[in-house]
């Protein structure tokens, strides 16, 4: 079987790690996998690439018919008999991919990442609503994010009706996509979660050994989604009644010199910043997981987190999330109060973790247990069921 990955970009992010890891499955199971993307890499992401995948990149991320003739004589030459889609929104990769295999006879599966209802473009025209003092402003802001709304349906719409099925990553999100698009039937629909893409053991005792009294935020430092203002916001209200934890931030980012002087404005003193790193060795260390996003597709640093044990303690923003935390159980979910984050009652519940020893530890237990779920092996059986 040969199968190839189709790229907006390909740079070191979620999609593209889980990318490589399923290649990587696919290539071990007997597969030819070829990588296309129609933007320039990072170097980053293609030291990480293994070496047995074959990529190719495109002209730049647009409809021309230099890049279907591309895309068409890699589809005949690789002899392709599958095309995953790993941008299952944009118009653009499935309108050059159709017009390049057309006559072909392949399959194309489109993913989408992230929570169908909502997306960057329209969380930055919200943030600018609620800004505004200016009532012109807001009139034409409004107008924006219906005109986005609407753009944004029809395009995954499109997508939908071009592609033989369209991945969810939460049996939750099939209603909100079929309420987002209008689409009236699920018939193609199929859910499919993204797998661990990090080593990890199995023997919950050796991880129980590793386990430091620690903290630790995972992910990129912005405010349009992951809202890590929220975290300094928590930890503030833990630092002094917990001295002998600290909170580690680990990811990079245009708010990241913003919190990082928020923190010292703060007086918060066991509080560090390592910038862009691999999380693995946080992971092993770490006790507990916070992340306070505004909206997520399927957030890899929580079962990843919970691989090594780490309990997560995060904001119940997005419904993909109660799939993977089951509050009080195997973590804490804070529910919106009034679509509003509450540092208070987040970090009320984190305290009760912090003082309770033995508490921490069956939820790490039951972290790790649920894990299991979103191992590699249960993830690409899942893509091979859906190729048969």
């Amino acid at each position: 079987m040969n199968i190839l990955f189709l790229m907006k970009y390909y740079s070191l992010g979620g999609v593209e790690m889980v990318t490589n890891v399923l290649a990587s499955r696919f290539l071990d199971n007997g597969c030819r996998v070829s990588i296309v993307s129609f933007i320039e890499p990072s170097n980053e992401i293609l030291c990480r690439k293994d070496s047995r995948i074959i990529y190719y990149l495109l002209s730049g991320f647009n409809t021309s018919k230099k890049n279907i003739d591309q895309l068409r004589n890699i589809l005949i030459e690789e002899k392709i008999d599958i095309v995953i889609n790993q941008w299952g929104l944009p118009y653009v990769p499935i309108y050059v991919l159709k017009k390049a295999s057309k006559g072909l006879s392949l399959k194309i599966f489109s993913v989408h990442h992230n929570s169908p209802k909502t997306n960057g473009r329209l969380k930055d025209i919200e943030i600018a609503m609620s800004e505004t003092n200016n009532k012109f402003c807001a009139l034409i802001l409004c107008m924006k994010k219906v005109l986005t709304y609407y753009v944004t349906s029809y395009s995954m719409w499109y997508v939908y009706q071009k592609s033989d099925k369209y991945i969810l990553l939460s049996d939750s999100y099939i209603r909100e996509f079929l309420s987002f698009t209008r689409v009236k039937k699920a018939t193609k629909l199929v859910v499919i979660t993204n797998p661990i893409t990090i080593p990890y053991i199995e023997e919950y005792e050796k991880i129980l050994s590793y386990k430091r009294k620690e903290i630790i935020y995972v992910g990129r430092i912005d405010y349009n989604q992951k809202r890590v203002y929220r975290v300094i916001e928590v930890w503030k209200l833990l630092e002094k009644k917990y001295p002998d934890w600290k909170l580690i931030i680990i990811g990079d980012g245009e708010e990241k010199s913003k919190l990082e002087e928020q923190s010292f404005q703060l007086g918060l003193k066991r509080i560090v910043f390592e910038g862009f790193k691999n999380p693995l060795e946080y992971y092993k260390y770490a006790s507990l997981l916070i992340l306070t996003s505004e909206y997520e597709g399927f957030p890899l640093v929580i079962p990843e987190g919970m691989a090594w044990g780490v309990v997560p303690c995060v904001y119940g923003s997005y419904s993909a999330v109660y799939d993977i935390v089951k509050d009080d159980v195997n973590g804490i979910i804070i529910e919106p109060q009034k679509d509003e984050f509450d540092a208070e009652n987040m970090a009320e519940r984190m305290s009760l973790l912090m003082c309770d020893n033995v508490r921490l530890k069956l939820m790490a237990k039951a972290a790790k247990q649920m894990s299991n779920q979103y191992s590699l092996d249960v993830v690409s059986d899942s893509w091979y069921k859906l190729f048969v």
